[in-house]
């Protein structure tokens, strides 16, 4: 797991005029390179599978690129979405960015699957208005497959968030992945998310990427080795 510790972070892409995706108002998604899943139907398996190099920026020029959508932004209570791949590992910087730029009476949300170390979390909680956690699936099982990430550091990660911020300031969004989640086991996702104390929750039908665009080997390779798994389960 890479993380970024310097006062530069290293971009994607810088996205505009997103409305209804990202919570209230208006919003800009800023992508950043990095992840610490291989989720086997990524959906920007680019951020990590070493197929494009991002563009590095540092606090200010973010902001320059950023206010472009200053009046966007009050207008409609609305700001800035850091996602990713996983914002997270640029805690330092999206800490050091909001704090910097706190006064410009913009919202700051972050899309993350908090699964990084504890620490990363805490220096962003306090400063981020909304978090969107993508939990993948809240059985240890099917998490761990499907992600090739440690599922009790997740769990452990977003009940702190949930301790911390409260569930107004979290939504849950729960897909319903292809070839994972059968007979509706994407209920029990639910179910084990309001057990927790979570109340925003969003259901949503996942789409292989690979139906959509051409993907790199690395990525063909992930996915091919989950099938398998699955199938070797069945079996």
């Amino acid at each position: 797991m890479s993380e970024n510790k310097g006062e530069t972070i290293n971009l994607v892409s810088v996205s505009r005029i997103r409305t209804k995706t990202d919570g209230e108002g208006v919003t800009t998604l800023v992508v950043s390179m990095g992840c610490p899943l291989r989720c086997a139907y990524c959906i920007n398996p680019f951020t990590w599978d070493g197929s494009i190099k991002g563009k590095t920026v540092t606090i200010d020029e973010l902001y320059n690129e950023l206010k472009i959508d200053n009046l966007y932004f009050l207008a409609t209570g609305g700001g800035v979405m850091f996602g990713g791949g996983e914002p997270l590992l640029n805690a330092d910087f999206i800490s050091d960015f909001i704090k910097k730029y706190k006064d410009t009476g913009w919202k700051f949300s972050m899309e993350t699957s908090i699964n990084v170390p504890l620490e990363n979390l805490k220096k962003v909680i306090g400063l981020i208005d909304l978090f969107i956690v993508d939990t993948k699936d809240m059985n240890k099982e099917r998490y761990e497959l499907y992600t090739k990430a440690d599922y009790d550091n997740f769990l452990n990660n977003l009940k702190y968030l949930l301790g911390e911020v409260g569930p107004e300031k979290i939504i849950c969004r729960v897909p319903i992945i292809p070839n994972l989640h059968k007979d509706k086991e994407y209920e029990e996702n639910v179910k084990a998310l309001q057990e927790i104390g979570i109340k925003g929750i969003e259901v949503f039908r996942y789409i292989n990427p690979s139906d959509r665009k051409e993907i790199s080997d690395s990525t063909k390779e992930n996915t091919e080795k989950f099938l398998n798994k699955l199938k070797k389960d069945i079996e």
